[in-house]
């Protein structure tokens, strides 16, 4: 039987090995490699045959066995999203090393790759020396549990001689053995413990069949130690605990700090410019987002990476107007060792290659020179960037959020901005509304910032008076949400209670009360106590506390003042 079945065909029986096989000459080129392996790769073999093999599978190590001769065996290897146990092995032609030979496969799925396999595509004689090269033990038997073949890693643990076991019985060659069982029942055994010896292994037993009828039974040894599992398991915990908490930390450091719901507004220009950002995140496009300085364009540029799909991926700022013109190419593509004097030893990358795989903001991007903008336009064009004294274009895979408070019509116009980048970038247009512009939202934004500062400053300032809420709606705010917040965090300083007055708020606003107040609520007895109040508190605060000093300061008896700061709850 064995006879016959190592007379079929070479081609057919290595592409029918569930195991992926890759074969590399010397020189690391594959030569060789079967629908296994090209399915694990995950790519064509078109593109996989005739290539250097570290090309093909990051961190692959064959090409140095093709080189140096030395097997690496029961390695663990990270092929896309799968974890594989692969054994490297030289191989030699009559003494001379002619290259190196890789069987891999998903640990997670032997049962599936082995209960496939075709008896007679087992027992051929190409397979058999495929199976000489592999590290852990196998053993084939017929239907009544006579061994048909090992291999010599398994006749090696056993401390038999091949020529000895072949045509024996399972039990007589491997103590506590339930191949036959298995060829019997046709029942498959996955990651059994068997005792062997002193040692205690972890198996696989799976039937063979042949046209629906169970024709035998394969073994193979996962773990010649079941310590060697336990060791595995406890290595793999460990990495995944690490990889979780780099990611975590990276995305802590590099990550986006903002989300929609911690955007204010609710009503009108704000609610919609929200709803716009948020559906243009999900998209892959570029977005140029327009608004005045100090309307939250940062912000909403983090929201949008936030809740895209790149939102695992690095959100990287650059600020075009910060940067000197001489230096922003080195600091947006990055560059190689010697490019310039006092150059970084080892290069340094840009930004957009920090970016790769998320998002990068170009803030004030209507400050970007213009040579800088034509290169710009290459990236978002040819989705490749090449560092500054290099020679090698790289592929990136980021999204660019660009923002500006300037007109970049007016500037196409006057030759300031290039036509063709303004296009580019204005895929889809989102406009922050100023904060005049947002009605109600002005005052929720207000106590939201009060609340943050209170946190920030450990105060406890909790309200503002209706006058000061009045100034606020009237006021036209030229610097925005950046203005409403110095003045609130102005204010609270100021204050001696928990209320924030139009005392408290900048001179040049506190100038503009009387023509935003309602005077149809305001009384001369009212700004009379308002003036005595002010006037206590400093006369307090010039005698270090002393009341009858203060008094003596006002020219108010000293019971006057003390019925005076009893009347107005004065601190």
């Amino acid at each position: 039987m064995i006879t016959q079945l190592m007379n079929q065909a070479w081609d057919e029986i290595f592409e029918s090995i569930y195991n992926g096989i890759v074969i590399v000459n010397r020189d690391g080129i594959v030569i060789k490699c079967n629908q296994s392996g090209t399915e694990l790769i995950g790519l064509p073999r078109e593109k996989i045959l005739g290539r250097h093999i570290t090309d093909v599978v990051k961190g692959a190590e064959l090409h140095e066995v093709a080189r140096d001769g030395v097997a690496r065996h029961n390695q663990q290897l990270r092929i896309r999203d799968r974890i594989v146990l692969a054994n490297r092995s030289p191989i030699y032609k009559e003494g001379k090393l002619i290259g190196a030979i890789s069987v891999f496969q998903d640990i997670t799925e032997l049962e599936r790759a082995l209960s496939q396999l075709d008896e007679k595509e087992k027992e051929v004689l190409h397979f058999k020396e495929i199976l000489e090269l592999l590290y852990d033990g196998i053993l084939l038997v017929d239907e009544n549990g006579y061994v048909q073949l090992i291999n010599q890693t398994y006749c090696d643990f056993l401390g038999v001689k091949m020529e000895e076991v072949m045509g024996k019985h399972c039990t007589e060659v491997v103590e506590n053995s339930r191949m036959h069982i298995v060829a019997k029942t046709g029942q498959p055994e996955v990651g059994h413990v068997q005792k062997v010896g002193d040692k205690e292994i972890v198996v696989t037993r799976l039937p063979v069949r042949k046209n629906g009828k169970v024709v035998g039974a394969i073994g193979k040894v996962l773990f010649s130690d079941i310590y060697e599992l336990k060791t595995l398991a406890q290595r793999l915990n460990l990495v995944e605990s690490k990889l979780d908490y780099y990611k975590k930390e990276l995305k802590r450091v590099q990550g986006a700090r903002y989300t929609f719901e911690q955007i204010i507004g609710e009503y009108g220009p704000m609610k919609e410019a929200k709803e716009l950002a948020a559906k243009v995140a999900k998209s892959r496009s570029t977005v140029l987002i327009r608004g005045e300085s100090g309307t939250g364009k940062e912000l909403f540029a983090h929201a949008i990476h936030e809740a895209s799909d790149r939102s695992e991926g690095p959100f990287v700022r650059l600020n075009c107007a910060a940067i000197p013109p001489d230096l922003m190419e080195a600091e947006l593509f990055g560059y190689e060792e010697g490019a310039f004097t006092g150059a970084k030893k080892g290069g340094k990358p840009g930004k957009i290659e920090l970016a790769q795989g998320g998002t990068l903001f170009l803030d004030e991007i209507g400050d970007m020179p213009l040579n800088m903008q034509a290169k710009l336009l290459r990236v978002l064009q040819e989705k490749e960037v090449e560092r500054v004294g290099g020679t090698q274009l790289k592929q990136v895979d980021i999204r660019i959020i660009a923002a500006t408070n300037r007109p970049l019509e007016d500037m196409v116009k006057k030759g300031e901005f290039r036509e063709d980048l303004y296009y580019r970038l204005n895929v889809f247009h989102v406009r922050i509304p100023p904060l005049r512009e947002r009605g109600e939202d002005i005052l929720t934004t207000a106590r939201f910032i009060l609340g943050q500062l209170n946190q920030e400053l450990e105060t406890n300032v909790t309200e503002f008076h209706p006058d000061v809420e009045k100034l606020f709606m009237g006021y036209h705010w030229p610097g925005n949400v950046r203005e409403l917040q110095n003045v609130i965090e102005r204010a609270i300083h100021m204050a001696e209670g928990s209320q924030i007055g139009l005392e408290h708020l900048p001179p040049y606003l506190t100038e503009m009360a009387e023509e935003t107040v309602n005077f149809s609520t305001f009384s001369l007895d009212r700004e009379v106590e308002k003036a005595e109040v002010r006037a206590i508190k400093r006369a307090l605060k010039a005698s270090g506390n002393n009341r009858s000093e203060a008094a003596e300061l006002l020219g108010i008896h000293r019971a006057s003042l003390y019925r005076k700061i009893e009347k107005y709850g004065i601190e």
